[in-house]
């Protein structure tokens, strides 16, 4: 796998010198991209290898590529001299048998970052400038968390103008006072914009899932074409609101045509809430009718418990004939935490009126099939069969609730891919 080497400046080395002095050990959490600061990560693991520290870093990488690293970092996690740790996204499928997860719900995961059980010295997270200090620009996940324990030191990196939306999430000054900031010197980079291809599989998937999904409710989804297809496939029914984990970039079009009014919510009328905007969506403005809240807020049990209707549609590598899902595993390797997954699977599930559904090709782009015989002895479960509702492909809908194990595996056949059906009915004796 080809990275590139560090961008070393000289503001960078000397934050990450202030940072490390005196230490041996760093336990460092960085923020949940696309506050990731991956100058500053950078210039700290080039630091404390030279000054031979260990490093504990705890990532939230969206992108799932690891953009931190240098080409000595496969060295030093060989060695024991850098511990990688994901609480969220996911990791470079080249460096994933090295790197660790953490397997609890990401609104877990904020509560074991608050009572120190994820133990955290110092918290690193691009911020835009703001008016008397700085802000979280687009997105807040765990920076409220970590940023109220005083045990816990700032590093912030300062991006340039023009890279985040501003006045998302007010920031207390008192934040800031004695954060280590660094400021990216380089030229904001221009958000790409791409108009999603037709893709009959993906539109097929994002079509039957709309079928499902009353005109008064409550959607959360996931990031991907699926995800964006469908935002566009209910557009046209403005009540429903929308209460997620990241907002995919596509959303912001149709808000601005006075789509997903939110007007049915039961939490949150007329506001669309998340914790963040997807990577790359810039700093072009957003309509008012959304907020962003930490995790500890958007993934809170007991809060999404109160949202009636609630519609959690999410996606995964394979789904057994029982209904489990594998959204972690591809091929025995661990590349994704199941994170934002665990927590709007159950919550959509138990909802009043709501439903958890798994929207997913019937094959891989290899060509491997998705709907498998199990899991068990295979694959670890992200999600139980107990909390998923409906399994969608392009071949039509699985319904799963009420089913007995023989009549959820018959439905998951009818919409396995056709060149598969025939070995899955076998496999159960049919």
């Amino acid at each position: 796998m080809k990275r590139h080497h560090a961008r070393e400046s000289r503001a960078y080395v000397m934050a990450a010198a202030e940072i490390l002095d005196g230490k041996d050990h760093l336990n460092l959490v960085s923020a949940m991209s696309p506050q990731q600061p991956t100058r500053l990560i950078e210039a700290l693991l080039s630091e404390a290898r030279r000054r031979e520290i260990r490093v504990s870093l705890y990532v939230s990488d969206l992108t799932a590529r690891f953009a931190f690293l240098d080409d000595n970092a496969e060295d030093d996690l060989r060695s024991g001299r850098l511990r990688i740790t994901m609480l969220a996204g996911g990791a470079p499928r080249a460096l994933a048998r090295l790197v660790d997860s953490l397997p609890v719900s990401l609104w877990e995961t904020d509560r074991l970052l608050c009572s120190g059980a994820i133990p955290c010295d110092v918290y690193a997270v691009r911020v835009a400038r703001g008016v008397g200090g700085y802000e979280l620009g687009n997105a807040v996940g765990f920076t409220p968390t970590l940023a109220a324990m005083p045990e816990v030191r700032l590093a912030a990196e300062v991006a340039p103008a023009g890279e985040y939306v501003g006045g998302l999430f007010p920031t207390p000054p008192e934040w800031w006072a004695d954060a280590v900031t660094v400021s990216d010197d380089s030229a904001a980079a221009s958000p790409v914009v791409t108009v999603a291809a037709a893709e009959p599989v993906r539109d097929r998937i994002a079509e039957l899932v709309a079928g499902l999904i009353p005109g008064d409710a409550t959607l959360e989804v996931g990031l991907g074409g699926v995800a964006d297809a469908l935002i566009g496939a209910l557009a046209t029914r403005p009540g429903i609101g929308i209460h997620s984990g990241i907002l995919p970039r596509a959303l912001r079009e149709y808000l601005v045509e006075r789509s997903y009014t939110a007007v049915s919510k039961t939490v949150d009328p007329g506001l669309n809430v998340a914790t963040g905007l997807d990577v790359g969506a810039g700093a072009t403005a957003w309509p008012e009718t959304i907020r962003l809240h930490p995790v500890s807020v958007t993934h809170d049990p007991f809060r999404l418990a109160q949202q009636h209707k609630l519609w959690g549609v999410n996606s995964g590598f394979s789904v057994d004939l029982s209904g489990q899902v594998n959204a972690e595993w591809v091929g025995g390797v661990k590349v994704a935490v199941g994170g934002g997954q665990h927590d709007f699977t159950r919550a959509s599930h138990q909802s009043a009126g709501g439903a958890s559904v798994i929207a997913l090709p019937s094959r891989s782009g290899r060509g491997l099939g998705r709907i498998v015989k199990s899991l068990a002895g295979v694959t670890p479960v992200t999600t139980s069969a107990s909390d998923v509702d409906f399994v969608v492909t392009e071949w039509g809908i699985a319904e799963l609730g009420g089913q007995s194990l023989e009549e959820r595996a018959r439905a998951l056949i009818a919409i396995a891919h056709p060149e598969d059906r025939d070995g899955l009915c076998a496999s159960v004796g049919n």
